[in-house]
């Protein structure tokens, strides 16, 4: 059985309670177009970051800092190497947060005229394995545990936790909730507003298909809410998630893609898929109906996407390469 055979299967079997329009998988009769390459920066990737301004990568026990606002161009302003694996990776500003494994939450600030400085940490439980930010708060995902909550107002204090049932995977701010990747639970919606007693407010199982991690659209302040998360798992690959209500998540399809994916990002309308060899780009402005409107060759070792309003980025052991964000037609 193929992969995209086993994808459609899976989705079945997971969504057999959903009417059969909701099972529409991504349409490929289109033409998908190329991407245009604007840059690279040479060393090896493996988690990545992206605003407007910075650019933050992390391989093995390393970060680097790109200042994106030259007008010549990308350039590594900066670096910072830890004792522990770099894990997970979230921009804030000036401000980054790193999820450093057994040494928990870690901060730094950045400078275009200086080297990132470390300014605070936060030990978790156990392996900080996932890391995102909202408001004041920074959620850090445990590897074993569930997630803890970080305030950063003053200094980092650790202000409450979630006990997950099973081994969080991952961790997405979702407006004022929290998106955890829980294997096996599946897809957990958490109300973190009272730190001390996080609120579940909805779930929704995978079954027996572990969930390996969550994303959800990159976005600029003031934003609309957006209503669409992906899941990733180990059978199925990327499904979609309306999140519409918010205590009942249900699936809306599956996206078909070429190779198991390694690394989503979502930006407004479009999904950034990686997988062996090959970067995808999905139109979700019909979640039931995701479709194929651009792809474009990478390394085969490629393993992580990120996406600003206007770049597409993405890390492989050698380097990082740069691509423009297409134009689509409304």
């Amino acid at each position: 059985m193929s992969y995209n055979d086993a994808q459609r299967v899976a989705g079945r079997c997971l969504c057999t309670a959903l009417p059969v329009w909701l099972l529409l998988v991504a349409d490929v009769t289109a033409q998908p177009r190329g991407l245009t390459q604007v840059g690279s920066v040479p060393g090896p990737v493996s988690v990545l970051d992206a605003d407007d301004r910075w650019l933050i990568t992390g391989a093995g026990t390393s970060v680097r800092i790109i200042d994106l606002s030259d007008a010549d161009g990308p350039a590594v302003v900066g670096s910072y190497d830890f004792t522990e694996a770099i894990l997970g990776l979230a921009l804030d500003g000036d401000t980054a947060y790193v999820a450093n494994s057994h040494d928990g939450l870690r901060r730094l600030a950045l400078s275009t005229s200086a080297e990132p400085v470390l300014t605070g940490s936060s030990p978790t439980r156990g392996q900080a394995a996932g890391v995102a930010t909202s408001g004041t708060h920074v959620f850090v995902a445990d590897n074993s545990l569930g997630f803890d909550i970080v305030e950063t107002s003053e200094g980092l204090t650790r202000v409450g936790e979630h006990l997950a049932d099973g081994f969080p995977r991952g961790v997405a701010a979702f407006g004022a909730l929290v998106l955890i990747a829980d294997a096996p639970g599946g897809l957990m919606v958490v109300d973190p507003s009272t730190p001390q007693t996080p609120t579940v407010m909805g779930a929704l199982s995978l079954g027996n298909d572990p969930i390996t991690g969550v994303v959800v659209p990159h976005s600029q302040p003031g934003a609309p809410t957006a209503t669409v998360a992906g899941v990733l798992s180990r059978r199925t690959g990327l499904q979609l998630v309306d999140l519409s209500d918010q205590g009942s998540p249900a699936f809306t399809a599956a996206v078909v893609t070429q190779a198991p994916p390694r690394s989503v990002a979502m930006d407004d309308r479009l999904l950034y898929v990686v997988s062996e060899g090959m970067l995808e780009l999905f139109d979700i402005s019909d979640p039931a109906q995701p479709t194929l409107v651009a792809e474009q060759t990478v390394s085969d070792g490629a393993r992580a996407v990120a996406v600003n309003d206007s770049l597409v980025f993405v890390g492989s052991p050698d380097e990082l390469v740069i691509f423009r964000q297409p134009q689509l037609s409304n």
